[in-house]
């Protein structure tokens, strides 16, 4: 097997890493599809994460809950980047990986910012 080439795409009992893109920034992205009942459960998409990551000291996860909005490359449609959920990082000059929630996705701006959420565009804001 050659460096370049990807390897098979991994699946869990109800997640599918559906492609890992080249990273314009280096290394690859994995495009994940979740349940959309888990699109708010940090602890889960943190053990999606690592089992994705493995071993890897740098690695970036994206997730989506359709599959339809995962794209092909790492460049974005802003109507699939603003159904995304959530996304990933670990990298060796972070204290520790990075994970973000959609701002959509919480039921305040201040409960969302708080934690740090990610504005992405095209996504509906969450209220005041």
């Amino acid at each position: 097997m050659h460096g370049t080439e990807q390897s098979p795409v991994m699946r869990g009992t109800d997640w599918e890493d559906v492609r890992s893109v080249p990273n314009p920034y280096g290394g690859t992205v994995d495009l994940v599809v979740i349940p959309e009942s888990k699109q708010r459960d940090k602890g889960y998409y943190k053990q999606v994460s690592d089992m994705i990551c493995g071993q890897r000291t740098s690695c970036m996860v994206n997730f989506w809950t359709d599959k339809k909005h995962i794209p092909e490359s790492a460049w974005m449609k802003v109507e699939d980047l603003a159904v995304q959920t959530a996304s990933y990082e670990r990298s060796p000059n972070y204290k520790e990986p990075a994970l973000h929630l959609a701002c959509w996705l919480y039921p305040t701006k201040a409960i969302g910012e708080a934690d740090k959420c990610e504005y992405e565009p095209g996504a509906k804001k969450p209220p005041d």
